[in-house]
Formats: structure tokens, sequence, C-alpha cells
């Protein structure tokens, strides 16, 4: 392969064949032998391979993470740090690892993660992730304007889009980062005739993501008092009158 693992953008039958090394692998990835320019030496090579891809299909990202966390032990984590550094984009296997954190709570792979994540500047200034993202002023831009996730965040990027594979689908991977939960929630508070919110309503605009408690101090943090008591209570914005005096001043 060349210095540049990455040739050009990948084509339909380039991200098949993608597919059909992943599964090679382990990956829960179905696609087919197709022609195609490179020529991996190494697992550690191959998911560098898929590293610069990834931002080209959001399928990917499903595959990648749900590979890393079944079959880790299968890489080498230096010689991946080695084939990363000649990628365009090694910052994008760092939000996969992200997501991985998030699907796993064994340990050994969470130091794993780590140490492939080690030094690695973020993207300045922050791009969108997929670079095939919503056209601009589509209704699914609209509705995404100003969102992303924590995973996204914390590497330069913005994006919404979490992992998709089948053992992912139980709960939600990957939370809104603090910025973004501040905008859903000043939007909830203004909207018109607005009477406060309730908890759920609150979860369920940050597709129930974080934890009770998360959104409990989100919810404080806003200056917002809950008006009531109970699961129903809703959550307001303090009048700001000051009480009379006596005199009436």
């Amino acid at each position: 392969m060349s210095a540049s693992l990455l040739v050009h953008a990948p084509t339909a039958s380039e991200l098949e064949r993608l597919y059909h090394e992943l599964a090679a692998i382990g990956a829960p990835s179905v696609g087919r032998r197709a022609p195609w320019p490179y020529r991996p030496r190494s697992a550690e090579q191959l998911v560098a391979l898929a590293t610069d891809m990834l931002r080209y299909d959001a399928r990917l990202l499903g595959i990648l993470v749900q590979l890393l966390v079944e079959r880790w032990r299968g890489l080498h984590p230096t010689r991946l740090r080695e084939e990363l550094a000649r990628c365009r984009w090694p910052q994008a296997l760092l939000v996969a690892l992200e997501f991985v954190r998030l699907a796993s709570d064994d340990v050994e792979l969470r130091h794993w993660c780590d140490y492939v994540s080690a030094g690695w500047l973020r993207v300045e200034p922050a791009e969108r992730f997929f670079l095939d993202a919503e056209r601009p002023g589509s209704r699914t831009h609209a509705r995404k304007l100003g969102r992303n996730l924590a995973p996204y965040a914390r590497w330069g990027f913005i994006a919404t889009e979490r992992p998709s594979a089948d053992a992912f689908r139980k709960r939600p991977l990957g939370r809104y980062d603090a910025r973004t939960r501040r905008d859903i929630l000043a939007d909830l508070v203004a909207a018109p005739r607005s009477v406060g919110l309730s908890l759920a309503e609150y979860l369920d605009a940050v597709d129930g993501s974080i934890s009770r408690q998360q959104a409990l101090l989100d919810l404080r943090a806003a200056g917002l008092r809950p008006s009531g008591t109970g699961p129903g209570a809703r959550w307001v914005v303090p009048s700001r009158r000051r009480a009379r005096g006596s005199d009436g001043r």
C-alpha cells in the first residue's frame, strides 16, 4: 500500500469489498469480493483503512464498534497506532472507540482504548463527521442543526448518528454533549405557550440518552425549579417578581 492508506473517496463496490474483508476478521458485515486498489497486510492495516472510509459511510460506525468490542484482543494496539499515523483522519477511529467505551464494561478493553487514543489531537476547527451529511436546508438537516453527540465532540467532529449494529439497539450509545443539551432545553422552555416541562419530556427530547439523575442536574443548572411533586411535576423558570413590602413598594 502507498504511504497514504486511502487513495480516493470509496466507491460503493469498494465499500462492499471492505465489508467482505472486515467480516473475515469477525465483523458483523456482509459484502462481496469486488475489485479495489488495496492490499492490506494485517488486520490493523485493514481497520486503519476502514477508519478513513468511515467518514464516507455511516453504516461502518456500527460495524467497527461491534468488531472492536468483540475482537479487540486480536488487534495489536501498537501496530494499530502505527497504521493510524498513515490515516488522513485517525480521529475517526477514536470516535468509534468512544462508543466502544459506552458499549462495554470490560476494564481491559478500556485500557486498550486509552492506549490507542493517547496523544492524538482534536480536529480543529470542528467538521461534520460524515462527509455526505444531510443536504443543507433539508428537513433532516434543520432538525439536527446545532446538535452534537459527545463521542464526536470529544475529537472535534459534529454528528448525531449512533452505532446501528443489532447488538446496540437495546439502548442508545452516546449522549448529546453539554452544549447541545443546554440548547435543546432552552428551546423547550422558550416554546410558545410553554408551561414548563416534565422530566419525561426532557428525557424524550434528548432521545433517552442520559440518566434521570443527569437530566435533573441539567434542569437545575438551567435555573428551572419544580412546580408540584411527583413524576408529573413541571419544571419552570422561577418568577423574577419580588414580593412587595408592606408599604406597597
